[in-house]
């Protein structure tokens, strides 16, 4: 590609914050296949304290509930393109499916940037909401959707009977109608506010995009996102009228979860196929840019300080990793610095956030990061 076209396309997908550096994305290891139809497994290296690794692993099982079963479920890691651990609790494996709760958001921005991959949608463009379309809301982009300020008052946070009319109520029926039907309160990218209907908004635009009912949609998205990665044994949620529940249902094995994370620790390119656009996985990792926003990114988290209510990610670890979330602790851990994927999968019942993330720190603890980006972050 001519190198002007790539210095546009940089700006186009990348709204930077002044003090966030991106840590280098590495590239998949020559000769080794990818894990299309089957992940390739590998000894862990010398560097990495087996005992401590397995201690550290023990803690996240020890945490159980009272039927005796723990709050963990599953814990992958994926090394260099190898699994290198994988462990489930008793009576769940590798076919596990597991439910994502918001960490559906990822695969959100998934889809929304697999048509913008193919010219469909654009980040900058307004938003195509009919209801937006006659009144001050039609100012509202893509990009402020999945950076979650579109000044739109559909916080989760902010009206708490919204969410659940949209999970468990009549709004069930069709959640997007619910969504749009809802004022702006707030100048489009002034405020960020956390929405699980504005996720399900932009599953709507997607959808509308990709066919007509929820099954040209879904044949769309196997055909573009999943097959392509070797994730065809997702299951997708749906809403009465034929639209993906972009924010919170997705039912997916540990090791199609790790599938997404790879193609973004891959920079949107799996086995030669560019599937999102060059510099969407950059903006995807990038913090949303407002004053109360700390560390969320575009349906990504960061691990680095929050603000108000904002989690964190995994203490005391790199900051250049980005997260794919949802609660009860559904985690893939994306960290460029090690070339690793780290997914946890399960409830907390009984493990807090706090001590969970605590605790999967201490896993990525075990693992040294790679020479260049120790080399890069002493450069700074």
């Amino acid at each position: 590609m001519p190198r002007l076209i790539t210095l546009m396309l940089g700006l186009l997908f990348s709204t930077f914050s002044q003090s966030q550096t991106l840590v280098p994305l590495p590239e998949h290891p020559s000769g080794l296949s990818w894990p299309t139809e089957t992940w390739p497994n590998a000894a862990l290296g010398d560097d990495v304290d087996r005992a401590a690794l397995d201690g550290a692993i023990a803690s996240l099982f020890a945490v159980k509930q009272a039927s005796g079963v723990p709050d963990t479920r599953a814990v992958l890691i994926i090394k260099s393109g190898q699994i290198v651990y994988e462990q489930y609790a008793e009576g769940f494996n590798k076919d596990s499916r597991f439910h994502s709760w918001s960490a559906a958001k990822s695969f959100t921005n998934a889809l929304i940037g697999v048509l913008a991959n193919q010219g469909k949608l654009d980040l900058d463009q307004q938003a195509p909401i009919p209801a937006w379309q006659d009144d001050e809301r039609s100012q509202i982009t893509v990009r402020q959707m999945l950076n979650m300020t579109s000044g739109i008052d559909n916080s989760d946070r902010a009206d708490g009977g919204l969410l659940g009319e949209a999970l468990c109520g009549r709004g069930a029926l069709d959640v997007n109608q619910l969504a749009a039907n809802r004022p702006l309160i707030s100048e489009p990218n002034s405020k960020w506010a956390y929405s699980t209907a504005t996720s399900n908004l932009l599953a709507f635009v997607a959808g509308n995009l990709m066919g007509d009912d929820r099954y040209s949609r879904q044949a769309y998205v196997n055909q573009h996102l999943l097959s392509p990665i070797g994730a065809d044994d997702i299951i997708m949620s749906y809403d009465k009228a034929g639209y993906f529940l972009g924010g919170s249902h997705v039912y997916a094995a540990a090791r199609d979860y790790a599938r997404l994370g790879y193609l973004y620790l891959r920079d949107g390119v799996w086995d030669g196929q560019r599937i999102l656009p060059e510099g969407w996985v950059d903006f995807s990792r990038t913090r949303a840019p407002t004053e109360n926003n700390g560390n969320h990114a575009a349906h990504f988290w960061l691990n680095v300080k929050g603000k108000g209510w904002q989690p964190d990610m995994l203490p005391g670890g790199p900051e250049s990793a980005f997260v794919i979330a949802g609660n009860g602790g559904q985690y893939v851990y994306i960290l460029p610095s090690h070339d690793m994927l780290l997914v946890r999968l399960g409830e907390w019942q009984i493990f807090s956030r706090a001590d969970l993330v605590k605790s999967l720190a201490a896993v990525v603890a075990v693992f040294p990061p790679l020479k260049e980006a120790t080399e890069s972050e002493s450069a700074e």
